[in-house]
Formats: structure tokens, C-alpha cells, sequence
């Protein structure tokens, strides 16, 4: 009895425990103190307009490079606080609509439209904030989507670079509502700017005279608006590593790097360019001359099908034609494979301008994904301009073939006798021949996609590059170009090789004993170990050779490949192996689209091992700086459109400084 009576009393002791701890709940935040000593806030607005979350700086936080973590933070005398959407609200509200020809429509319906757009704002107090401040809205069209925007009266319309800026202020207590027409061609424009600014009718200059027009005599610089958008500058500083100076040797590096790519890209095409004009005409030289040794009796005016029989016999084997299609086909790949240098121009200027706008936070997983994203997409790319290329030469060829006999014909006197010597000059005449305008466009096509398709190659090899040459200098390094999911548990490049203590990070005992969580591990550690080989030997190229490209311009394609556009013809004309000209057809490709398969296969170190995540390619949890990154970015930007706004505005508000709180919203527009 006892002994039921105490598991009785232990099992309502336990119970008590656990209930108490199942209901218990987090003690709600106080954000009072942070929103009373506010200085700005910000916020970026959801599709319904509302605020996902709050960035509030604190009073002598403006343009300071205020700092921040992952709640409420502070450097100096300078803060920077993150506070739920729901903790404050916003003195006014504005909702941003659209018509296209007359109807109304929803924004996704006027995207990339065209015709007359209409664009309607309307500003209602929210708050009884409202009576002690104003409204200022700003938005740009870009000129190319629409040059004539006109709006109401009290609207200001001006032209800033390639956009036009639109802009109004509004009066305390007081709804802005307005609306501008454009036609708009593929219509687009900015996120919809409100600055919430402190009305000077109630809210006297902190140390200036209330009066107007001596307030907006102030210098622009030591303005209400000027500290909502110097701390909107810095709200990216809070998050990351920019701004704070330590990366801009990494910058000047890269500006290097990106300086000799550009220089490259100029030179490289361009003598690969001529040299394939040159091969292209040789090898149509000795297409047609082979055609002419196998021309017999009357030439006519078109292609004569027997001598074209015989050339198609000559485009494989030990032959001067055969040799001339290798020769070509050479010259197609190097002259598209020099465009990877204007891939790697777009991605060290895509890095660099991240860095100045985030510095160097999460960027390797940034980086490591679009790489992905880039070879997949140049892979495919050229594999269509391979076909696209086959389907082109061989209307070209049957075309030049066409206006080559003409030509010999009329040189001969239409016989084949003696037309080995006329060969040269009717080869000349057909090389000038505007009747190949039409086929010369879809060769000339075929190449810019190969062109096009090597540009995200060298994109996608310049972004992995610069993750191994410049991994010890980005931030947060040590799980992602070590080609880990992120955990860590495939260790640092930085660092000695990987243990398998490491590589058997969060995995249970039955796991890391059993033969699958060896393998799977083992595999991970070789990985990891080859990545950090690979990282240090593209440290030390970097730092023995500053200039050194990040792309290797050269591409590696078997014979069978590149000649399936000869072999077409010989399809085209009934003789030859159809099935091998089809096998063959736009399998080549470059090494470095060939390793970016995503498969988790080899020691491939594109593709990052994975241990234990969810799926191939899959991470376990870690935390996520990109939406806020990029809120901060797009609050910047629109700190910057309302410096320029304001410049236009008759507005004695916009020329005050108080010690009430500011506020700039971000509405996504299309």
C-alpha cells in the first residue's frame, strides 16, 4: 500500500513539474523604452502593406554604424533595435493601386504591361501621431518603361539620371491622396517610399527658429530628413560586417581581378573572333573545293547532288576537309569560350557591390548556391547552341553551296572543265554574297547562345573561384567553402584536416557505429579534406599571382561532338550515319559546365557533402541573415530616393530638425 501510495505522489509530482513547464510562457518584452528613446524607425511592408518588422534606432544612433545581433543591441552610444511588427504602429497608412487603359487591376496584372497605367497613392492618418506630423511619398519610372509621366498639380515630376522621380508632401492630420498616368512600355517602377516626418507647426526646430523660412534656411545637411537617411545608410552596418572598413583591401583585390577580366574579355574575344571569321572561311573553302573536284559535265546554276555526295564522303577520316571541320570546330569553341571572361567581369562586380552593400555575412552560401545555379544554366544553354548551331550550317552550307556554283558557272562558261581555276575567285564573290544574309543570321545566332551559354559558365567558375581564393577573409567561412551543409561538421579550410569526431557531428551512437554512418561519414571527411587542399592551393595563386584570371578559357570537346553539324549534312543529303550525328548532337560541353551536376557522386567538390540534412543539398538548421539583408538594402535605397525627393519639394518640413521620432516605409510595388 505504501509503496502505491508513493508512486501515486511521484507521479503527481512529476506531473505538477511538467504541467508547470508546459504552461508556462515567456514574459511578454517591454518595447515602451525602446520606442520612447526612438529616433527612426523602419520597417519594409508585406503585400497587405503591413509591417513585417520594425529597425528602430535609438537617439545619437543616426549615421553612427550602429550595430546589431540577433535582438536588441548597441556599439557605442550608437542602437540599433529589431522589434516585432505588432509593437508599433505606424502614424499614417498609404495604399498604392493601379489601372491599366481604364480598369482598375492587381499589381501582378499591370506588371510588365503595356499601355496607359495609372498609379494611384492615397495616405490616411492611422494614428493620432498623424496631427504632429506629414506625409512624404516618393516613387521612380524608369525613362525606358515610360518618358512622359504626368501627375496632379501639386505633384512634383522630375528627371534624376534614367528615371523619373515622383514626389509630394502631404500636411499634418491632413490625407495625400494623388494619382500619374504614363504609357508605359513593359511598365515597372520602384518600391513606394513614406517618410513620416515631425510637422514644425507643432513641433518646433530643436534649436532654430520655428519660423519657416528661417527653419529651411538650415543647412540640408542638419535636417530631419538628412538623419532618417544617414541611418538608413547604416541599418545594413548593423547586421553585417559593411561598412566598418575591414573589407576594402578584399575589394581592391577583387577590383584588381575584375580590371584584368574586363581587359581580357576585350582582347581575348576579339582575337578569337578574327581567327574564327578566318577558320569559318577556310573551311568553307574547303568545303566548296572539295565540291569542285567532284563537279563533272555542265555545272548549272544550283548545287549539283552527285559532287555534293562526294564532299560528304570527305568529312571524316584523313582528309583536308576533315581536318578543316576539327579546325572550325576548335575555333567555335575558343572564340565562345573567351566569353567566360565577361562572365567573371559581371561576377566580381555582382561581389563587389554585395560586399559594399552587406559586406561578407552568409555571402559563401550565397555565392556557393548561384554558382550552382550559373553552371546548370550555361550547361544547358550550350548543349542548345550546339543544336542550334548544327541546325544552322547545314542550311548555310546547302546556301553557299547554291550561289558557289552560280558564281563558278558563270567564270567557266557552265562547265566543269578547267573550274579548279576559277575556284578562288568565285570563292570570293560568294564570300561577299548578300543572297547568305539569311543563313549567315542563324549561325551568327547559334554562336551569340554559345557565346551567352559561356558567360554563365565563367560566371558560375569566377563565384567558385572567389569562395576558394578569398575563404579566409569571408566571414562565416569554416562551414561553407569547406563544401559542409552549413553545421560545421565537415571543418574549416582554415584549419588541419577534418577528424572523425567531426565528421561524425550530429549523428547518435547507433549511427556513427553502424557501417552507414562510417561510410557516410568517412566520405564527408575525404570531402572536406580535398576542399581545404583545394581553398589553400587558390589561396596561395591568389596571393603568387593577384592578376591570374579566375576562368580557364579553353574547352574540352571530343571530335565526335563538335563535328555533328558536318555530320548533319551528310544526313541531310542521304548518306553518313544518321543515329551517330544525333548521339552526338549537343553533347559537348566545357569542363566546368560538365562539374556542375548536382549528384552527390565521387569526390566532386562542387557539390557539398551532405550529412544527415534534409535531402541532397539540404541544410540543418541555421540561421538566415538574407531577408534581413536584403529589407536593409532596400530600406537604404529608399533613404537615398527620399534625399533626392525632398530636394524638389517646397516644403519647410522637409528642411527642419527636431528631436521627435522619424519614420520610412518601404512598400513593394511591381
Amino acid at each position: 500500500m505504501r509503496c502505491g501510495t508513493a508512486l501515486v505522489s511521484c507521479a503527481l509530482c512529476v506531473a505538477s513539474i511538467l504541467g508547470g513547464a508546459w504552461m508556462s510562457r515567456p514574459t511578454p518584452v517591454d518595447y515602451g523604452p525602446v520606442l520612447a528613446t526612438a529616433s527612426d524607425m523602419y520597417a519594409v511592408t508585406d503585400a497587405e502593406g503591413e509591417p513585417v518588422r520594425w529597425y528602430v534606432v535609438g537617439k545619437g544612433g543616426a549615421g553612427n554604424g550602429a550595430s546589431a545581433d540577433s535582438g536588441n543591441s548597441g556599439s557605442g552610444t550608437s542602437k540599433v533595435s529589431r522589434i516585432p511588427a505588432s509593437a508599433a504602429t505606424l502614424p499614417w497608412i498609404v495604399s498604392v493601386t493601379y489601372s491599366l487603359d481604364g480598369p482598375n487591376v492587381e499589381a501582378n496584372e499591370v506588371a510588365g504591361a503595356s499601355g496607359l497605367i495609372g498609379v494611384y497613392i492615397d495616405i490616411k492618418p492611422q494614428t493620432k501621431e498623424a496631427n504632429r506630423t506629414i506625409p512624404v511619398v516618393t516613387f521612380t519610372v524608369p525613362t525606358q518603361v515610360a518618358d512622359d509621366v504626368s501627375a496632379d498639380n501639386s505633384i512634383t515630376v522630375t528627371m534624376q539620371g534614367s528615371n523619373t522621380v515622383v514626389a509630394a508632401a502631404g500636411k499634418a492630420a491632413t490625407g495625400l491622396e494623388f494619382s500619374c498616368y504614363m504609357n508605359a512600355k513593359d511598365f515597372s517602377m520602384s518600391s513606394v517610399a513614406l517618410a513620416v516626418l515631425p510637422s514644425n507647426s507643432s513641433s518646433p526646430a530643436v534649436g532654430a527658429n520655428p519660423d519657416a523660412a528661417n527653419a529651411a534656411a538650415q543647412p540640408a545637411a542638419d535636417t530631419d530628413v538628412a538623419q532618417l537617411t544617414a541611418s538608413a545608410a547604416t541599418l545594413i552596418d548593423a547586421l553585417t560586417d559593411a561598412g566598418s572598413g575591414e573589407q576594402q583591401q578584399l575589394i581592391e583585390q577583387l577590383q584588381t581581378l575584375r580590371d584584368n577580366e574586363r581587359a581580357l574579355n576585350k582582347s581575348v574575344v576579339a582575337e578569337r573572333e578574327t581567327a574564327h571569321k578566318r577558320t569559318f572561311e577556310d573551311y568553307m573553302a574547303a568545303y566548296v573545293g572539295s565540291y569542285t573536284t567532284h563537279l563533272s559535265g555542265s555545272i548549272g546554276t544550283s548545287t549539283q547532288l552527285p559532287a555534293l555526295m562526294g564532299t560528304a564522303g570527305e568529312l571524316s577520316g584523313d582528309t583536308p576537309l576533315a581536318q578543316a571541320v576539327l579546325d572550325l570546330a576548335n575555333a567555335v569553341n575558343n572564340v565562345s569560350a573567351a566569353h567566360q571572361h565577361a562572365g567573371a567581369v559581371d561576377a566580381l562586380d555582382e561581389v563587389i557591390r554585395r560586399i559594399q552593400q552587406q559586406g561578407t555575412t552568409g555571402l559563401v552560401d550565397d555565392l556557393t548556391a548561384e554558382a550552382s545555379e550559373e553552371a546548370t544554366r550555361g550547361s544547358k544553354q550550350y548543349a542548345d547552341g550546339q543544336s542550334q548551331l548544327s541546325a544552322a550550317m547545314i542550311p548555310y552550307s546547302m546556301k553557299y553551296t547554291d550561289v558557289y556554283t552560280a558564281n563558278l558557272s558563270a567564270l567557266t562558261g557552265g562547265t566543269s572543265s578547267g573550274a579548279t581555276a576559277y575556284e578562288s575567285q568565285a570563292i570570293a564573290e560568294t564570300n561577299g554574297s548578300d543572297e547568305l544574309a539569311d543563313a549567315q543570321s542563324k549561325v551568327d545566332a547559334a554562336m551569340s547562345t554559345l557565346a551567352t551559354a559561356s558567360e554563365h559558365t565563367g560566371k558560375a567558375t569566377a563565384l567558385r573561384q572567389i569562395v576558394l581564393r578569398f575563404s579566409d577573409q569571408f566571414e562565416g567561412v569554416a562551414s561553407s567553402a569547406s563544401g559542409s551543409d552549413g553545421d560545421g561538421s565537415s571543418g574549416d579550410v582554415s584549419s588541419g584536416p577534418v577528424t572523425e569526431a567531426q565528421a561524425l557531428t550530429s549523428l547518435v551512437d547507433s549511427q556513427s557505429q553502424s557501417f552507414y554512418g562510417k561510410t557516410r561519414a568517412a566520405q564527408a571527411k575525404r570531402k572536406a579534406d580535398a576542399a581545404r587542399k583545394q581553398a589553400k592551393a587558390a589561396q596561395q595563386q591568389q596571393s603568387q599571382h593577384s592578376k591570374a584570371s579566375l576562368v580557364d578559357d579553353t574547352m574540352s570537346m571530343s571530335a565526335g561532338d563538335v563535328m555533328n553539324y558536318a555530320g548533319g549534312l551528310t544526313s541531310a543529303i542521304g548518306g553518313g550515319d544518321k543515329s551517330d550525328s544525333s548521339k552526338s548532337a549537343g553533347s559537348g560541353t566545357n569542363d566546368s559546365a560538365k562539374s556542375s551536376d548536382t549528384g552527390d557522386s565521387g569526390n566532386n567538390l562542387d557539390t557539398a557533402p551532405v550529412l544527415f540534412g534534409f535531402g541532397t543539398g539540404g541544410t540543418l538548421l541555421k540561421h538566415d541573415m538574407n531577408a534581413l539583408i536584403n529589407e536593409t538594402v532596400k530600406i537604404s535605397d529608399a533613404g537615398t530616393l527620399l534625399a533626392q525627393a525632398v530636394a524638389q519639394l517646397d516644403s519647410p518640413n522637409t528642411q527642419q530638425k527636431t528631436a521627435e521620432t522619424r519614420y520610412l516605409i518601404v512598400i513593394p510595388t511591381v
